[in-house]
This record gives C-alpha cells, structure tokens and sequence, in this order.
C-alpha cells in the first residue's frame, strides 16, 4: 500500500473521529494534538526497555508524527546522519562492523549488492 493511500485512510478517520467530538471541546482536542507533536518534536525518545516508550510512541502517533513528519529518532535506535552522497558507504562500514542498518519499519535492511 502506498504512503498516499495510507495518509488519505488516516486523514479519513482523524475527521471522522474529530467530527464525533462535542463542538464546545474542539479547541481542547485539537491543542491536544498539537501539544503531543511537539513534546514528541523537543523529547529525546527514551530507550528501548524504558516504561516510557510506549507512551512516547503513543505520543508521536497522537501528535500526528507520521510519513515525512515522522521523528527519525525512535525509542532503542540511534540514526547517524551522514551526507547523501556517503550514505553507501557509511552503510557498508556499519554492516561490515556486524551492525545491522534498519529500515524504515526498524527490521534489519536485506543486503542489496552495495546500492542504498
């Protein structure tokens, strides 16, 4: 399924869930989820064993932080910004040093013959 579908489904059910809220709480709710977007956007997210992980993703969900909102920092990974035109390489170095580079779902990537 496509990331377009995806949004349009979600967009489709956040207006709809929206729309079942009382009119007089609209202003809370949606202070609400701009408030969970930008906890998530200035709080490093805990690690992974942490009570607080859960919570913090129930959090970036809430606050709206997905497709290219999405945090690139997720509770028990670490991302290791290099420059575009590094990015096959600095794969390759992590992967020979027997680290395994997660994809976007956090499963290990498939080795894909050097391309990234």
């Amino acid at each position: 399924m496509n990331t377009t579908a995806k949004l349009g489904g979600l967009g489709a059910v956040i207006a709809l869930l929206l729309a079942e809220v009382p009119e007089q709480y609209a202003f809370y709710v949606a202070l609400f989820i701009i408030a969970c977007g930008a906890v998530t956007a200035m709080v490093p997210p805990p690690h992974a064993g942490s009570k607080w992980a859960v919570a913090y993703q129930l959090m970036t969900t809430i606050g709206l932080n997905i497709g290219w909102a999405e945090n690139h920092f997720k509770p028990g990974q670490s991302g290791v910004r290099v420059p575009l035109a590094d990015k096959p390489a600095a794969k390759q170095a992590v992967a020979s040093a027997g680290i395994p580079v997660l994809n976007k779902k956090g499963r290990p990537e498939q080795a894909t013959n050097g391309n990234a």
